[in-house]
């Protein structure tokens, strides 16, 4: 029965092979030994792949993606979909369902090879600045507009007409983008966009600007974070402010600091000393009692349920093959490798209505480089039952 359903599957595979060559005439093959069982190890490897379901489980009510580990991760998770806009082998940008773990190009022709010259339009052809599901829609920023995709069509959800005179200097040479959106965080409530130097809170329901704040920083504005009612955020110059949105009182935290984000009452952050040795830390929300976590942390770090995820910073280890994911655990301060297969890991994702971690990478086999895969892993959020996908 295990053969059948092995050659049933390889069938389907050739098929699929074939569809996505757009060709009548090409045709796939698979080795088989005197049994009949296939032999073909990287078709065995891609069958075990496609039968492997991911079964997320979700909790709570959808209303927002929400991310952890910066703004610019270029994945967005929905409660059906990890939207995925990395190009993946020769998939091009891909939604995975979050159920049965399938892999979905997100361009509607299969193999897609659409030239950007004539096919401007393209999913593929796109950047898609801070992708963001939002219920059944997908947001992104282009310019100084919000736009909204849902069922393939586009509409401009807000424009933004603000900016502070940072904008205007900074962009004097371009004036047309002195109203830029950088960066946009959804909550249930409202719609916080940001330029250099500003928050402007947008009503979810009327998408009517309710509250603009400037921000006192002298730099232009990094990763943004939001809880309780402050905003968390550095500058270029490694500042780190807090703002309360009521008051629009913004104090400064500290210096030498990126990519915060709280949990729980508790503020972390990576903290530069030196450049080559970024190191974890955390704090209470004023900053008091900082305490070191973990050295040689890159900045792209993911707490969930007590946990954080995190990979090293490869300078301090150039000789390595291998980028490790690393599981912390905040209770007993023990750590654990949570996948291994990386030759470079680049970003981690995860939802707070999800049970599932996404991480992406590539692998180049250091014996042979014409091996070489992009890579997506996930993990539960106690760091259980791995799952990979190699493109």
């Amino acid at each position: 029965m295990k053969r059948i359903v092995c050659m049933l599957t390889a069938v389907m595979l050739s098929v699929s092979l074939l569809t996505a060559c757009q060709s009548k005439e090409k045709e796939t093959y698979f080795e088989e030994n005197s049994k009949g069982e296939i032999v073909d190890s990287s078709l065995l490897e891609k069958i075990e792949q496609d039968a492997q379901p991911l079964n997320t489980h979700i909790s709570g009510d959808f209303k927002q993606h929400t991310v952890s580990g910066g703004q610019t991760s270029n994945i967005t998770l929905s409660d059906k979909y990890a939207y995925i806009f990395w190009f993946m082998g020769d998939m091009g940008y891909i939604k995975v369902d979050l159920q049965t773990g399938e892999a979905i190009p997100l361009c509607d022709v299969a193999g897609c090879t659409h030239d950007p010259n004539d096919f401007p339009d393209c999913i593929n052809n796109r950047v898609l600045c801070n992708d963001t599901a939002v219920g059944d829609e997908l947001w992104y920023n282009d310019s100084n507009k919000l736009i909204a995709i849902k069922d393939g069509k586009e509409e401009v959800i807000y424009e933004n007409k603000y900016c502070t005179k940072l904008e205007k200097d900074a962009l004097k040479d371009s004036s047309d983008q002195k109203y830029t959106i950088f960066y946009f965080i959804v909550d249930d409530n409202y719609v916080y966009i940001f330029g250099y130097a500003y928050v402007v809170q947008i009503d979810r329901n009327t998408m009517k600007a309710v509250k603009t704040i400037d921000l006192p920083t002298e730099a232009m504005l990094l990763d943004p974070f939001i809880y309780n009612g402050s905003i968390y955020f550095h500058n270029v110059m490694c500042e780190a402010f807090k703002t309360d949105i009521e008051s629009g009182e913004t104090t400064k935290l500290g210096d030498n600091m990126y990519c915060i984000c709280v949990k729980n009452d508790t503020l972390y952050y990576c903290a530069i000393s030196d450049i080559e040795d970024p190191s974890l830390y955390s704090a209470d929300l004023d900053l008091k009692k900082p305490e070191k976590l973990i050295e040689n942390c890159y900045g792209d770090f993911v707490i969930k349920d007590n946990k954080i995820f995190y990979h090293e910073y490869r300078i301090t280890q150039p000789d390595e093959q291998n980028d490790i994911m690393w599981c912390y655990d905040l209770d007993s301060g023990e750590r654990e490798t949570v996948y291994d297969g990386f030759s470079e890991a680049d970003c981690i994702v995860a939802a707070d209505f999800s049970d599932r971690l996404f991480f992406i990478g590539d692998y180049v086999n250091p014996d042979d480089t014409s091996e070489q895969y992009d890579v997506i892993a996930s993990v539960r959020s106690d760091g259980s039952d791995l799952w990979v996908k190699k493109f």
